[in-house]
């Protein structure tokens, strides 16, 4: 590995947002195929005074594959699991493309490679972004190597019009792909910078508000369940009638406070329990657990003494030494239990075992966590049970129980009661019993031991490979690539697209730069090796 010189980017300036190289390139013949996926963002999107609701759509990954074990084979799981994207408009004219909601790291890019995604059928079944097209975009000569917990993509960054619903953000800066690893789909990222000293550019919540298109940085967001087509994000507003019970207030962490010292939604964890099929409840004594949660991730992961006392608690559970897995009956998910996480004095969220169980094949569940004793993170299998508000301005998370009832937007203002301490939901509270300490019922999580029920060698394997968060890195800075040519083009010179309502000059590449290091520890990118 070559050492890493570490310096600090300064804010973009407008002068540095309109360089544009000067030698022409000839167009790009782009071959348009059929997607399967096209969806008119302005069409299903709603802006109201002061936010803008945009539909969020999960969305499963390729076609898994998977096999029962023979001898030390495994069930070889190549799927991201359920992902959860949204669809926006870039460019003039606007093309839409479909973007992985990310609350687990901070950039916009568009234009994965298909061919070395691990999933090229699924990847090409969306349409990319083609800048030739684009009247507004503007090369800034300056490309990342962004790494995720799975994956990594090498981007340049450009400006352009970005369009959410009726809502226009002029003059975005994201990242177009130039060569990508394991990611099938672009990411819209919504994290705060990774390193709060050291914020490279204006990310899209920054725009929003610089712009005046919404009050504060902030925005709520309802996953919901797979087979529940409601889910949204509003940004800069809350939706009343989207949960139950009264929004909690918890602070983010400070970064110093966390296991990578990056900055993320971070909150603590006071509790765990579970609720059984009988009605029975177990809980766990008051605990202190730094946790992050990040809408990029499939599963979740919890300190190991967590994990194997959920896992344990599951009826009929079977822990896989091999995947890491705990194995349940299917069935399992539709009996009326939940796994329950206590944050602050007495807000409790229950995940209904449906929405905890991650069914990986018709015959094959597994629950969804994972054991990690570094940085405990809530993914997708907590988050679709929780309605969460996330203020990054006043730097604090609001939690209530996900439930639907109609709708009722209001706007979060500004200032250090944006989001008013009195918000209640709508929706009916459903009932709900507390359980004991760590006595008799109650739930050690504390305790380092064997799992009560091992698979044997006859049952199934799961391989995790989900898309998720990463351990602290950094951020790798190069000078320009040029624009690369978009997936499934051909013929035609060179990659590149400039231009504005008044300028149709074209974007040149540029010999790769002096490599440089950006310190931007964060929880969704790996180290980057450079040889």
């Amino acid at each position: 590995m070559l050492p890493l010189t570490t310096l600090s980017l300064a804010l973009l300036s407008p002068a540095a947002v309109g360089v544009l190289a000067q030698q022409p390139k000839p167009p790009i013949k782009v071959a348009v195929s059929p997607h399967s996926h096209q969806r008119s963002p302005s069409s299903l999107a709603t802006r109201g005074n002061g936010f803008i609701r945009a539909p969020i759509h999960a969305a499963q990954g390729a076609p898994k594959m998977l096999r029962r074990r023979q001898e030390d084979e495994g069930l070889n799981n190549e799927n991201l699991g359920t992902t959860y994207t949204i669809d926006i408009e870039i460019g003039t004219p606007g093309q839409t493309v479909t973007l992985i909601l990310d609350t687990g790291s901070p950039d916009l890019w568009v234009n994965p490679q298909c061919e070395t995604s691990g999933q090229e059928k699924y990847c090409s079944s969306f349409p990319q972004f083609d800048y030739t097209k684009s009247k507004t975009i503007r090369d800034l000569e300056q490309a990342d190597i962004l790494s995720y917990g799975k994956g990594n993509v090498t981007i340049e960054y450009v400006t352009d019009d970005v369009v959410i619903g009726s809502a226009k953000v002029k003059s975005q800066i994201l990242g177009i792909g130039f060569e990508s690893h394991d990611i099938p789909l672009g990411i819209l990222g919504l994290s705060p910078s990774v390193n709060p000293n050291n914020q490279p550019y204006p990310y899209l919540l920054d725009s929003m508000v610089d712009q005046g298109i919404i009050s504060s940085r902030a925005f709520s967001l309802d996953l919901r369940s797979i087979d529940n087509p409601s889910g949204a994000i509003i940004f800069g507003g809350i939706d009343l009638a989207k949960f139950s019970g009264p929004l909690a207030k918890l602070p983010m962490l400070d970064p110093s406070q966390t296991p990578s010292g990056a900055d993320r939604y971070w909150i603590v964890l006071s509790g765990v329990g579970m609720t059984y099929p009988d009605g029975e409840v177990a809980e766990s004594d008051e605990i202190a657990i730094p946790v992050f949660l990040d809408s990029g991730g499939t599963l979740s992961r919890l300190p190991s003494t967590i994990f194997q006392a959920i896992g344990d608690s599951f009826p009929g559970s079977q822990y896989d030494p091999k995947s890491g897995f705990y194995i349940v009956d299917c069935s399992i998910a539709s009996e009326p239990g939940s796994v329950d996480f206590i944050f602050g004095s007495n807000k409790k969220i229950r995940v209904p075992y449906g929405d905890f169980i991650w069914q990986v094949q018709s015959d094959v569940c597994v629950v969804g966590v994972l054991p990690t004793d570094d940085e405990p993170v809530f993914g997708d299998s907590f988050l679709r049970a929780a309605y969460v508000v996330y203020d990054q301005d006043n730097r604090n998370l609001h939690l209530a129980q996900a439930a639907n009832c109609g709708e009722e937007i209001v706007e979060i203002g500004s200032g250090v009661n944006a989001v008013g301490s009195s918000l209640t939901g709508k929706c009916k509270e459903e009932a709900g019993g507390s359980g004991g300490g760590g006595g008799e019922g109650g739930l050690d999580v504390t305790t380092t031991r064997k799992p009560t029920r091992t698979a044997s060698g006859g049952g199934p394997q799961v391989t995790n490979s989900e898309f998720g968060p990463g351990p602290a890195g950094t951020r790798v800075s190069t000078g320009g690539l040029g624009l690369p040519t978009p997936t499934g083009s051909g013929g035609g010179g060179g990659g590149g697209n400039g231009g504005n309502d008044d300028d149709d000059s074209r974007a040149s590449g540029l010999d790769v730069g002096v490599t440089v290091a950006v310190a931007l520890a964060g929880l969704n990118m790996l180290v980057v090796w450079l040889l």
